[in-house]
């Protein structure tokens, strides 16, 4: 007992015991000074912040001990903009005037016990009156517990209900209470705050990225009636981080402090005045937010303040933009908001006929978004006042920008189902879907949705479905989908085959819309909508492409792991394909997204697809996929996530639906950004349309009345060509169309006579000419959250994007010869055209990120205002010929300075009050003097001073390193918590008396913390100008002239006039072409002679043709050849001395003088050297090191010096010399990449000599074959003659080889090919020299050799800067191709080749690149990206080896290890990136890999026949080989025909067909086929008789020598003999091509039969699950079944075939569910007719249905409803084969 005494004292001394309650003795009047404020900025001290500041007096009196009287005595209202802290707060006196006025009435409130409770004022007091007053009262709501000193609750303030804590200390010695309290502003039951314009974003972003509290101090006092408050001060801080940084934050502080002054003893009397109910403590908002916080604007007299601003608007519209116009728009649209119906209806009526005002009004009006804009716009359309255009733009602004509330829902009904909407199908479609969204907006923030609103979806839906309107129901489906209200399930259900009886009726794309109609719906019935969808989802019945979108509705509800492994469980049973792969890949790609939000539903599809089996990732782009596309920064909580759906069809090879979307997260909020979706169907078909016949053949009958002897066989249901599309904005449909059969159909039958008469009106319009001005303004974005203060101002966060559209144009078109009134629109392409216009288009856009207090009163905030504008003047005249392939353009060079394109935004602290309206205090966030640079200054010395008085300042350049300095062009400086960075770059065009100059300059505060918040706070600033440039002479005009054709050649600019420098051995087209290349400056690329010239004759020595290869060849395919390698060493050597005679005297480049005449003394080598013997000697010394059986570059050089003195022909180094040229290609100028040499290396040229080859993850060397001679050129020369460069070509079977990409002659294509296609863009000048820029394009495009050549020409006459271009096919290997540019195409040089081989095992290709010399500018790019590659490759699963590869050369390789698969292997400088087993989107036609010692070279050629090949691999072929069939998707099974029964092997399924083909057992023997073809008006027949193929068409014999029949009809057949059999080409019938031989049987089908045969052939549809897919539809149990499911049954005594089907009787009794049962075939079997009697049989497997053995039912009783009966069981049963009839009995 004592020790529970104990404790219970113990507890009592411990435990705090309030003394006395808190309140106010109603009896007297308690005076308090009263000071709150609010202040907006960033942190940091020094920089500019925004705020108010109100002072006054509050005195309290008590009518009652529970209700009280607050007056306010002496308000003082100052502002704050300034540096904080140092500039101080100004007073308004005239908002102090304007507040004074509503807060000088008395305010009554209730109070007891610290608790406020309802508070009241007069009817006319302004809404922000009454809350200034509530957070004034605030202060005195204080929730006692008098048995605890720290709690924590649930406390109603002017914030709402929110998290409050208290602490409580007592000092009882001076009779004291202290109290804090502090609410999290974060946590509320019941948060007062207001959203606008984020209805469609899933989860709020705020609730991250603004945090705020609040805090309390109290001092107490006890007084005789309770405690008294003496003092109350409270701290209130919201702070937004909006890239969720912690540090980079904007903070509003709020502060309150209230203090005791005076306690009188005085009774309030009651106030006179009618006081109205405001609620409680918590903030109240206005009806109507009409105030925009970026601007203030009074609201009195709208109407005219409406007729100013639309005055004001038009003038300036008039002129350039303004950088005040979109304010004045926002002013005009704030006044919109407030004006009564009558206003506006004064205005419009006022202005309804000018076209200026008519247009700016509607626009705001519609903008506006309020009920009374609805009303105008509803009665404009009832009045029938708008045009096409205008109705249709203001009917769906309206409806998309209009406050959704219960008023304006009614209104919006009415408009849509008005009689004036109906009968415009666009603007009826539109109408629907703005109304559904504006539903959607409503009922997001209702608690319920009323069914009112709902009320025109749901009837649009029921009269569509009675009256089977398509379009209608698509209209209803999306504008329900749209709405995603759970109470429209019932009538999406109706669309859907499982829930409505005749919902399968409808078209796939209505039932796929129908699904995804409950997308939103999910998100809010999510149990209810995947109940639904899961049961669409598993049926197998349904159609692939609605199955596949229900499970993206599924996965958008973000099911649990328990459904998500729900539906791969449905995946392992899936037998279609398509399905399969769409889910395996959407499972795939979600769990690999990293968004929080996305994290169950990641790790749930992680787990589950391990169920799946990985042969489903293997699968083609032939089947469905799902490409996930997207990053997220955790840090930031910020992330971009996108999809691409790719539907399949098995009736196309290409996707028949796309669907791609975009899903942003930012903060924690989700959004679906944007979705476009494109469907085609039966598209090919319209393609292909020929207008055949099909139906009046006589073949369609009788294919027709086969299919009704196949159980079950119906064709394919007729295709509606479709093509349709539809846009998704944050996951609401704005738009959508569609082109149907109908459409189509109608636009045929369109008279053409229609159509010219439309295009005639179009060109009579243009030549009368076009002038005008057009504006649009689009409001584009209201985003704002709106939060209280404990001051009781409202905190906002806004951002406000405006822009406008404006475009002048003035256009003249004259054509000749003129068009007369009858002209034919086909008279247009043998016209001139001539055009002349002056375009002005510009877009200005201004964007307002605000935070800060906004009211009617006063504003006081952070701003950041973005603007973007942009402006193409583009004054020009054009002429057009079509007829001679001509263009010219020409426009006035640059006159003055014009900015294309600017952009800024800087940070501003705001003040505006509406006493002082025209004034608005603006300072910038960072101050312009945010003090000077410390590196700019310098140490001043006293005793200097005193002795010279004053010291020079000096420049930063005087302390700053140069190293560390910037040029005039950049510069950078740090200021006093400021970062200041300018930068100018200019491009000049001299030539066009113009310049592009960039200038950015940027302010911001990253110094003070490096936050992008900070760098986005100051001042930045970019422009792009075009400005005149200083040029010697005036450029009056700038032309541009493009010549394609035959008449290039004419359009080229003839520099000089060259004579020929040996004019008696020259004829005249060699002085063409000599000019042609003097002036296209390229006579030193292409340095050939013309055998014309020399008169020379030259000795060829022929040689086997090379290949180059990606491996070694080994040496049983290159057999060694001792004497000629003994032979090319020895004269290789001989000939290296004599080259270095001849040599050595010249080492500067220079030519030394003939010796004699017909010697020749040349230092310039031929074997891809530039001519500089500088680098020919450094060739030459690196051959020294060489092998001595490497022939280099310069051994050929000097073996031709050598030979050429003795008039003989040389042997020159070729493609063999691999080692060598490599090492040498740093120093040539011809930049060859067609080197045989696959590294830097020194390898032997001897062809004894094979390398090993490589192993399947290395890069393998190229094997050098030997060394060859080829031809060389013998000329005369002289110190300025032209030297033949010898190309090392060699003349074989497949034409000309070479041993470089570019060396073969003829070198320039214009010495026998004219230039396809001229440009020249020049200027004129008045001191008539020409400056500007010619291309010249060459092609030879059918030759042996395909070859382009382009040449770009600076045609100035002292500029020699030219660039050269080349891509050619070697042979049938190789492509090579290079780039140069520079003084005569001599500075700088890339080339690229492309060669065909082997890597290891494998067929491979090999990319590689070299870069021998590039400008510096580029490098240091190019070395900046290569930072990125490493992890590039990382993220992509690639792996990395650092090793020393060559600095200036990449190489890529790519080895097709399998049809599916290829592995490749990337060399770049220092790094080589390699990765195994990748997949292909498609199969590839790659044959098994072959052994090393058996490798060949690819004999086809694989740039002209490779994209040919992989087409072909894409098509599909059956075959039958004896008993072996091969489908269309290439299943493989035996089977053994029945004798005398045709089968079909494969016909054409659809409404058309086409064709049907047949074979059975032919009568000769069972090992040979028969088979019979209808197509057309054809009947073929093809069997083998006595060894020998028979044909007979028609029912007449053919004979077969020399066979070539071509069918007389339109549609192309064509019969003739190949090999041992015949070939059948029917292209328009689908048949590409069938073989048949008596043995084998071979057809190949058009790409456009896919999923349109039938047969044993199958369908080719890539399903191979589904393969043995009988004619009723049912999936066969094995082949045999599904292949005698195929055979044409005949009359017993009509024809051979004695076999017909017939459902069977199990013979043994089964026990079944317990009991005894019989069991009867749910599919027909094979069975002799009556009077046969079986001789062969074989097993079939069948499913059974069973009944209770006692059951009375029999065989015949059922024999027509057990194929419809369900399957209990399955079982083998013998199928009959072969029949004898000796008991047959027929009758004639």
């Amino acid at each position: 007992m004592r020790e529970i005494i104990l404790a219970l004292l113990f507890t009592l001394v411990g435990k705090f015991i309030w003394p006395f309650s808190l309140s106010l003795y109603f009896r007297k009047t308690y005076l308090y000074n009263y000071e709150g404020l609010t202040l907006n900025g960033l942190q940091e001290p020094g920089l500019a912040r925004a705020g108010v500041r109100l002072s006054c007096k509050a005195e309290i009196s008590g009518l009652s001990p529970k209700v009280y009287v607050l007056k306010i005595r002496s308000p003082q209202v100052e502002e704050y903009n300034g540096i904080w802290p140092r500039d101080p707060f100004i007073r308004a006196p005239k908002l102090t005037q304007m507040i004074a006025l509503c807060l000088s009435k008395p305010f009554k409130f209730e109070y007891n016990r610290g608790r406020v409770g309802n508070i009241y004022a007069s009817e006319d007091t302004p809404v922000t009156c009454v809350n200034l007053v509530k957070g004034i009262l605030n202060l005195l709501q204080i929730t006692v517990k008098k048995s605890q000193n720290v709690y924590d609750l649930q406390e109603l303030g002017i914030g709402g209900v929110c998290l409050t804590r208290y602490v409580i200390q007592e000092d009882r010695r001076n009779s004291r209470v202290f109290m804090t309290k502090t609410k999290d502003l974060n946590y509320c039951q019941d948060k007062v705050v207001k959203d606008i314009g984020m209805a469609f974003i899933r989860v709020q972003p705020w609730s991250i990225i603004v945090k705020g509290t609040a805090a309390f101090t109290y001092k107490l006092k006890y007084a005789d009636t309770g405690a008294l408050i003496t003092e109350a001060v409270s701290q209130q801080v919201y702070q937004i981080s909006p890239f969720n940084e912690p540090t980079g934050v904007a903070v509003m502080e709020a502060r309150q402090e209230l203090t005791l002054v005076e306690v009188k003893n005085e009774h309030a009397s009651p106030p006179s005045m009618q006081l109205q109910n405001h609620g409680d403590l918590r903030y109240h908002f206005p009806p109507a937010l009409i105030q925009i916080p970026i601007q203030l604007v009074k609201t009195k007299n709208p109407e005219q303040r409406i007729v100013e601003t639309l005055q004001q608007l038009v003038q300036t519209d008039q002129q350039a933009f303004h950088g005040d116009t979109p304010y004045k728009f926002l002013e005009l649209l704030q006044l919109c908001r407030v004006a009564s119906p009558d206003n506006l209806e004064s205005v419009f009526k006022q202005f309804s006929d000018k076209p200026p005002y008519r247009r700016w009004l509607l626009n705001a009006i519609t903008m506006a978004g309020t009920i009374d804009s609805l009303k105008f716009i509803k009665l404009r359309i009832r009045n029938d006042d708008f045009d096409y255009i205008e109705a249709l733009l203001t009917v769906s602004f309206a409806l998309h920008l209009t406050t959704a509330d219960a008023h304006t829902i009614p209104i919006a009904a009415d408009l849509v189902t008005s009689p004036r909407l109906q009968k415009n199908p666009m603007l009826r479609k539109f109408a629907y879907l703005a109304y559904s969204s504006l539903i959607n907006r409503y009922c997001s923030q209702a608690s319920s949705c009323p069914n009112e609103a709902l009320q025109p979806l749901h009837d649009l839906a029921a009269e569509a479905a009675s009256k089977g309107h398509e379009d209608d129901i698509a209209l209803a489906l999306k504008a329900i989908g749209n709405a995603g209200e759970p109470a429209s399930i019932k009538r999406i259900l109706k669309f859907l085959p499982l829930f409505s009886s005749g919902a399968s009726d409808f078209p796939v794309p209505v039932q796929v819309d129908a699904v995804m109609a409950l997308r939103l719906i999910g998100l809010k019935e999510h149990r209810k909508v995947q109940d639904i969808l899961l049961q669409i989802f598993a049926d197998h019945s349904l159609p692939p492409e609605v199955r596949m979108m229900a499970c993206v509705a599924i996965f958008e509800t973000r099911p649990a792991l328990s459904l998500v492994v729900t539906m791969a469980n449905v995946i392992l049973k899936e037998t279609n394909l398509q399905v399969a792969s769409f889910v395996y890949s959407h499972m795939k790609a979600l769990s690999r997204i990293r968004f929080p939000r996305f994290y169950n539903v990641s790790a749930a599809c992680n787990i589950a697809i391990k169920l799946l089996s990985p042969r489903l990732d293997r699968l083609s782009y032939r089947y469905s996929k799902v490409i996930r596309l997207g990053v997220y920064y955790s840090g930031y909580q910020a992330g971009v996530f996108g999809k691409i759906f790719l539907m399949n069809s098995p009736k196309t090879m290409f996707p028949t639906a796309l669907i791609s979307s975009l899903i942003v997260n930012y903060a924690g909020a989700v959004a679906s950004l944007l979705e476009v979706g494109v469907r085609a169907e039966g598209l090919t078909d319209i393609i292909r349309k020929q207008n055949i016949p099909f139906a009046e053949y006589s073949t369609n009958r009788k294919i027709r009345e086969l299919g009704k002897t196949l159980l079950g066989w119906k064709e394919l249901p007729s295709e509606n060509p479709l093509l349709s599309f539809y846009l998704k904005v944050f996951g609401q449909e704005l738009a959508f169309g569609s082109i149907n059969k109908e459409l189509i159909q109608q636009a045929i039958a369109t008279e053409s006579a229609d159509r010219h008469t439309l295009v005639k009106r179009v060109i009579h319009q243009i030549q009368n000419g076009i002038a005008g001005q057009w504006t649009q303004p689009l409001f584009t974005g209201e985003v704002r959250h709106i939060v209280p203060t404990i001051v009781g101002l409202p905190l906002e966060y806004s951002l406000y994007t405006i822009a406008l559209a404006r475009a002048t144009a003035s256009v003249t078109v004259k054509l000749a010869p003129l068009l007369s009134g009858n002209f034919k629109p086909s008279q247009l392409f043998e016209s001139s055209l001539q055009l002349r216009a002056d375009v002005r288009p510009s877009i200005y856009s201004q964007t307002v990120a605000m935070m800060g207090i906004n009211t009617e009163y006063f504003q006081s905030s952070i701003e950041i205002h973005a603007m973007l504008r942009a402006q193409v003047p583009w004054k020009f005249d054009a002429k057009v010929d079509m007829k001679e392939k001509s263009f010219k353009f020409g426009t006035t060079p640059c006159r003055e300075e014009t900015e294309i394109a600017t952009g800024r935004h800087k940070a501003f602290a705001i003040s505006r009050n509406i006493g002082e309206l025209g004034t608005v205090k603006k300072t910038p966030v960072l101050p312009e003097d945010a003090g000077s640079n410390i590196l700019r200054e310098h140490f001043q010395s006293s005793e200097r001073l005193s002795r010279e008085g004053a010291v020079t300042q000096r420049g930063a350049s005087e302390i700053i390193p140069k190293k560390s300095s910037y040029g005039s062009e950049e510069e950078l400086h740090h200021s006093a918590g400021v970062k200041t960075s300018t930068q100018v770059i200019c491009v000049k065009l001299p030539r066009f008396g113009c310049q592009v100059c960039f200038y950015r300059r940027a302010r911001d505060a990253s110094v003070l913390k490096n936050t992008y918040f900070h760098r986005l706070i100051g001042d930045h600033e970019a422009r792009l100008v075009l400005k005149p440039a200083r040029t010697d002479a005036a450029v009056d005009k700038i032309q541009l002239e493009i010549q394609a054709g035959s008449r290039a050649a004419s359009k080229i600019i003839r520099l000089v006039s060259l004579d020929s420098e040996e004019e008696d051995d020259s004829s005249p087209d060699d002085e063409v072409r000599l000019k042609l290349r003097k002036i296209l400056g390229i006579e030193n690329v292409f340095k050939v002679g013309n055998s014309t010239q020399r008169r020379k004759k030259q000795s060829v020595k022929k040689e086997k043709p090379q290949m180059t290869e990606l491996r070694a060849t080994s040496k049983a395919k290159y057999p060694p050849s001792s004497s000629s390698s003994s032979s090319d060493t020895s004269s290789s050597s001989s000939s290296s001395l004599a080259g270095k005679k001849a040599r050595a005297p010249d080492q500067k480049g220079k030519t030394s003088p003939p010796k004699a005449k017909g010697e020749s003394s040349s230092s310039k080598s031929s074997s891809g050297d530039s001519g500089d013997s500088s680098r020919s000697s450094r060739s030459s010394r690196s051959s020294r090191s060489s092998d001595s059986g490497s022939g280099s570059s310069d051994s050929s050089s000097r073996r031709r010096s050598s030979s050429s003195s003795k008039s003989s022909s040389s042997s020159s180094g070729d493609s063999s010399d691999s080692s060598s040229r490599s090492r040498s290609s740093r120093s040539s100028d011809s930049g060859s990449s067609s080197s045989d040499s696959g590294s830097s290396d020194s390898t032997s040229s001897s062809s004894s000599q094979a390398a090993k080859p490589g192993s399947r993850h290395q890069l393998v060397k190229y094997q050098n074959s030997s060394s060859s001679s080829s031809s060389s050129s013998s000329s005369s020369s002289s110190e300025d003659s032209k030297v033949r460069v010898s190309t090392g070509c060699r003349q074989t079977v497949e034409g000309t080889v070479c041993g470089k990409a570019y060396a073969c002659s003829p070198q320039f294509l214009g010495d026998s090919k004219s230039p396809v296609l001229a440009v020249v863009l020049r200027s004129f000048q008045n001191d008539k020299k020409l400056a500007g820029f010619q291309l010249v394009l060459y092609t030879d495009l059918y030759s042996t050799r395909p070859r382009i050549q382009l040449f770009v020409s600076n045609i100035t006459d002292s500029s020699k800067w030219k660039l050269c271009a080349d891509a050619s096919i070697i042979n049938a290997h190789k492509a090579a191709s290079y780039l140069k540019w520079g003084r005569d195409c001599q500075d700088y040089t890339i080339s690229a080749e492309f060669v065909t081989g082997w890597f290891a095992v494998y067929p491979a290709v090999q990319l590689k690149l070299e870069w021998p010399r590039i400008p510096s500018r580029i490098k240091s790019v190019a070395r900046w990206l290569y930072t990125f590659v490493p992890g590039a490759a990382y993220m992509l699963g690639y792996y990395e080896i650092e090793h020393k590869n060559p600095s200036q050369q990449a190489k890529l390789t790519v080895a097709l290890t399998s049809p599916r698969t290829f592995d490749v292997v990337a060399r770049l400088p220092d790094l080589t990136i390699y990765s195994t087993a990748l997949g292909l989107p498609i199969s590839l036609p790659v044959g098994p890999p072959a052994l090393a010692p058996a490798q060949q070279s690819p004999i086809w050629n694989f740039f002209s026949e490779a994209p040919a090949a992989v087409l072909e691999h894409l098509k599909a072929r059956c075959s039958v080989s004896q008993d072996k069939i091969t489908t269309f998707n290439e299943v493989q099974f035996n089977y053994s025909m029945p004798t005398n029964c045709y089968h079909v092997l494969t016909q054409d399924c659809s409404p058309e067909l086409k064709f049907l083909v047949m074979m059975k057992n032919a009568e000769e023997s069972a090992d040979l086929k028969a088979i019979n073809v209808k197509l057309g008006s054809h009947e073929i027949d093809m069997y083998p008789t006595n060894g020998l193929m028979t044909l007979m068409i028609n029912g007449v014999e053919t004979a077969l020598q020399n066979l070539t029949y071509i069918s007389d009809s339109d549609t192309s057949l064509m019969i003739s003999s190949e090999k041992e059999g015949l070939s059948l080409i029917a292209p328009d019938y689908g048949i590409d091509k069938l073989y048949f031989d008596g043995q084998t049987f071979k057809v190949q089908v058009a790409f456009w039969m896919a999923g349109k045969t039938c047969g044993i052939c199958g369908k080719y549809d890539a399903e191979k699950e589904q393969e043995f897919q009988m004619p009723s539809g049912y999936i066969a149990k094995d082949a045999v079944s599904f292949a005698q499911a195929w055979i044409l049954s005949e009359k017993p005594c009509a024809g051979a075939c004695k076999l017909q089907r017939s459902l069977v009787k199990l013979e043994k009794t089964i026990r079944l569910d317990g009991e005894d049962s019989k069991c009867y075939s749910v599919e027909p079997v094979l069975r002799c007719v009556k009077g046969c009697s079986a001789t062969e049989t074989t097993p079939v497997s069948v499913g059974f249905h069973c009944l209770p053995a006692d059951s009375a039912a029999t065989l015949a009783e059922g024999q027509m409803k057990l194929d419809q009966k369900s399957e209990d069981t399955q079982d083998k049963i013998d199928a009959h084969t072969a029949c004898s009839c000796e008991e047959l009995q027929c009758f004639a």
